[in-house]
């Protein structure tokens, strides 16, 4: 199979009565630093706590050998639902750095900015797919830690850690679950971890819940991934690629 060779794009959407079809699994990823930049922060640097969908699909885009131009043509075609949920990190670095411009080659501008990385979390991926070929090969290449393109938190400088072996899993329709959500899908949570809401862009701005260790309970049911520990919320991986 040629993943990279793709036909033109027309988005799957799973209906109810295909969940059983669908194939899913989960891993562990962790990383030294991770770096998953919030859509609004301009004037400094700082992270959700959780990888999106979109970079969960460019997770799975590096292993597969996806390019980047056409990751959400490739998301798109084969339905790729995405979640992840933190497992646990070691605390945040906040630091300072110096970014230099180039004004009319000929004057150099410093500006400190505030620069904000997780040190050293762990996460549990979500994949699923009604595309049981895609999700096999993904499955095999974890198992065997044969990646077509470097794995980063986020970005080229935070290093992977440890990559665990994948589980599989089903896709079902859940009320309960960890993860993250839309904070207008909410309606409580169960444990004593915390919440942190952001603005997310989804083909605009929504807000967002993401939980750490807290079970996150909606109003309905909606897409998750379970593997028999964790049920984590999934969701289509192309509406949040630009």
């Amino acid at each position: 199979m040629t993943l990279s060779r793709l036909l033109s794009t027309s988005c799957y959407e799973l209906s109810g009565d295909r969940l059983d079809k669908a194939k899913a699994i989960t891993f562990t990823i962790m990383f030294e630093t991770a770096q998953f930049m919030k859509h609004l922060s301009k004037l400094y640097r700082d992270t959700y706590i959780t990888p999106l969908p979109s970079s969960v699909a460019g997770i799975v885009g590096a292993i597969l050998g996806i390019e980047r131009c056409k990751l959400r043509d490739f998301a798109c075609e084969k339905g790729l639902l995405a979640g992840s949920a933190i497992l646990g990190y070691e605390g945040t670095v906040d630091e300072t750095m110096t970014v230099v411009k180039l004004k009319g080659w000929k004057e150099f501008i410093r500006a400190p900015k505030r620069n904000i990385l997780l040190y050293k979390p762990r996460y549990k991926m979500a994949i699923a797919s009604p595309d049981a070929e895609v999700v096999g090969e993904l499955e095999d290449r974890l198992r065997r830690l044969s990646f077509e393109y470097e794995v980063f938190g986020g970005s080229d400088y935070n290093f992977v850690a440890e990559v665990g072996e994948p589980q599989r899993a089903r896709l079902t329709l859940a009320r309960a679950g960890h993860g993250y959500c839309r904070v207008e899908s909410l309606e409580g949570i169960e444990g004593s971890g915390t919440v942190h809401l952001d603005q997310v862009n989804e083909a605009g701005l929504s807000r967002y819940a993401f939980g750490y260790r807290v079970t996150l309970k909606l109003k309905r049911e909606a897409l998750a991934v379970d593997d028999g520990e964790h049920v984590i919320f999934v969701h289509r991986s192309w509406i949040f690629l630009t």
